[in-house]
């Protein structure tokens, strides 16, 4: 088990880019370490990075569980390295949104009815002001993970990009935070003791509209389907073995139920 002391750190706020709940987290040394506030955040960020290496996708974070003790208080988490060079800025789609445009992207996005304008006019917006390539199959991909996973957090502050103060550019982000997939909410709204087929059906979609298919099926056919990914049941079963010194056998056994579901009903995304 991986065990972090945090006695002598100062936990940092992240009121402003949460849209659901302040999950604690920290960066010593250089690593990221973020400690679990609505259920199991951790878990859904380790094993979504873990299924992640068997897939197409190249540029996404990779996270390690981690138990920490901060305060008094112990916390499952993960922790992640820091993407980042020292010259680095990270640019979230909502700030974008605030410097050109001169308030919240997401309140841009309210004035679009159509969703495929919605989707065309984030992307050739990102286009414009980063100068960045080929950014309708970023999109599109991340909608795809956010769906096979039932990722509820894809908010214009999650949508980001890395800014080079050295060189004056942008690049693209890897794909991070989904701490709110897998149904990892259990103190509000998915809570253990609920029927999990019921409480995946009831999971609403961001940034573009509240449907994952709908978002996904108007984005793939603007820009292709981008996903694929060659894991099995066995890997599942790999990945989740070692989240089990972190997590008991109720989260894990739901974990597997939503993942094999995912597989079954989205086998359009498997090589």
């Amino acid at each position: 088990m991986n065990i972090l002391q945090l006695k002598d750190y100062t936990m940092l706020d992240t009121k402003a880019t949460s849209s659901k709940g302040n999950q604690p987290k920290w960066l010593v040394n250089g690593v990221w370490s973020k400690g679990d506030y609505m259920g199991y955040e951790g878990l859904s960020e380790c094993i979504v990075s873990k299924l992640l290496h068997s897939s197409n996708v190249e540029n996404f974070v990779d996270y390690g569980p981690l138990r920490m003790y901060y305060m008094d208080t112990w916390y499952n988490g993960c922790f992640s390295k820091n993407f980042k060079d020292p010259d680095d800025t990270l640019i979230t789609l909502e700030r974008l949104g605030k410097q050109y445009l001169g308030h919240s992207f997401a309140d841009e996005l309210n004035k679009y009815t159509d969703l495929k304008e919605k989707i065309k006019y984030t992307v050739e917006f990102i286009e414009r002001y980063t100068n960045l390539k080929n950014v309708g199959a970023y999109i599109t991909q991340m909608l795809e993970l956010d769906c096979f996973f039932l990722n509820e957090d894809r908010h214009t502050n999650n949508i980001a990009f890395i800014y080079s103060d050295k060189t004056g550019k942008y690049s693209y982000c890897p794909y991070f935070d989904f701490g709110l997939a897998l149904l990892a909410d259990t103190t509000v709204d998915y809570k253990l003791d609920k029927d999990v087929y019921r409480l995946m059906a009831k999971v609403e979609a961001k940034p573009f509209c509240t449907d994952f298919d709908e978002q996904v099926a108007v984005a793939e056919g603007l820009y292709g389907q981008q996903v694929k990914f060659s894991f099995t049941k066995g890997d599942v079963e790999t990945a989740l073995e070692p989240l089990t010194e972190y997590y008991n056998s109720e989260i894990i056994k739901r974990v597997r139920i939503i993942i094999f579901d995912r597989m079954s009903t989205r086998r359009q995304y498997f090589k």
